[in-house]
């Protein structure tokens, strides 16, 4: 893990995180992972998933995972005194992070372009449904609503089924990675141009930028692109296969990875059969190629499958549960958990930098105001 002692890739840089729930909250939390102070603004009766199960001593889990590493302050933005607060902080700092529907900072007399008046190096990252500007920026957007505009739910399921919702909130966090990115892109502009910005980040835009191949397939060829469950619509073997106790993966993406898959299995003729020695026959047999495959792996256990494909070289894998995933030999290898001071164990982040910090836990409601009168007293930056 990171070495504690070391400094962090974001020290010196603080944040504003005006946001709720998860969009917002997870972008800053990838800035503090990495060593940025984060502050988190929350109203006096706090964000509204410190209500979201399930519980950790009394707090919520889900509020700790993507608000950890952060200091954390209360102000009521209806309150013309912590309005003043907040632009005073706004000086401060270097971005806020804000995942308000678009008008109401402006409402609020806080709008991004006033606060880059007050502070012209700040950064602002705005994430919304549907951007800051348009017809159904106003709108507002839950994950849900975003996967199923976007076209991603249409192409999720299997055939002939009903539109099926990614079951992870892609919608929030494909926006929030893209949040991070874009504020370290406009750090990284300001160095330069000595100026902040305005980062617009739409859900909706977000998953439609992510839809790679089935994009592609929609614009260039005259087939629309459905649902087709674990396969790729676009080679064929590629999915998860029955064995005797569950199912395996197989992940065939070229002609020689086809060969490897015949061996394995006592199929070799397929590789000089006219019906399934190229990608676009296959794809015509889909079906087809499954039931032969299914039927080579009859008697054979997952733990069996397995390692007849890796001694062949067939990319593979078994299907995990979460429980797995998280305890499992890879996942305890790969450190995927870690465990706070306090004896909460949360999502380790992927970013193995050596400026990255180990988490630390999530802030009380208004943990840190005593803290306020400290910062107020620093110079403005800018």
């Amino acid at each position: 893990m990171v070495n504690p002692g070391k400094s962090h890739s974001l020290e010196g840089l603080r944040v504003l995180d005006m946001s709720r729930v998860l969009a917002g909250p997870f972008c800053s939390m990838i800035l503090a992972d990495l060593g940025a102070e984060v502050i988190k603004i929350e109203t006096p009766w706090g964000d509204d998933s410190r209500n979201f199960g399930p519980d950790f001593n009394g707090d919520s889990a889900y509020y700790r995972l993507f608000n950890r590493s952060k200091k954390g302050i209360t102000l009521n933005l209806k309150e013309e005194s912590d309005l003043n607060t907040l632009r005073e902080l706004a000086k401060r700092a270097d971005v806020v992070v804000e995942n308000f529907r678009p008008g109401v900072m402006e409402k609020l007399g806080i709008s991004p372009e006033t606060l880059m008046e007050l502070n012209p190096q700040l950064i602002v990252t705005s994430i919304s449904g549907f951007g800051q500007t348009g017809s159904m920026s106003k709108a507002p957007a839950y994950d849900l609503v975003a996967q199923a505009m976007s076209g991603i739910m249409s192409v999720t399921g299997w055939p002939g089924g009903r539109p099926t919702r990614v079951g992870v909130s892609l919608g929030d966090l494909v926006p929030g990675l893209y949040g991070a990115i874009g504020t370290l892109g406009a750090l990284q502009e300001r160095l330069r141009t000595g100026h902040g910005q305005h980062v617009d980040v739409a859900m909706f835009d977000s998953l439609v930028s992510i839809l790679e191949s089935v994009a592609m397939r929609d614009l260039y060829e005259e087939e629309v692109p459905t649902a087709v469950g674990s396969d790729h619509a676009m080679t064929v073997p590629f999915s998860t296969y029955r064995v005797d106790d569950g199912e395996v993966v197989i992940a065939i993406l070229n002609e020689k990875l086809f060969g490897c898959l015949t061996r394995a299995l006592g199929l070799e003729y397929m590789v000089e059969d006219s019906r399934y020695n190229s990608n676009a026959a296959r794809k015509e047999r889909r079906e087809e190629v499954r039931s032969i495959i299914e039927d080579a792996l009859q008697g054979k256990t997952v733990e069996q499958a397995l390692k007849l494909f890796q001694e062949h070289g067939v990319p593979t894998a078994p299907v995990h549960s979460v429980d797995e995933a998280l305890h499992g030999d890879i996942g305890v290898e790969r450190e995927v958990l870690f465990t706070e001071s306090d004896g909460f164990t949360t999502l380790s982040s992927p970013l193995r930098l050596s400026g990255s910090r180990q988490p630390e836990p999530a802030p009380r409601l208004g943990e840190h105001n005593s803290y306020i009168p400290e910062w107020l007293a620093e110079q403005a930056r800018g």
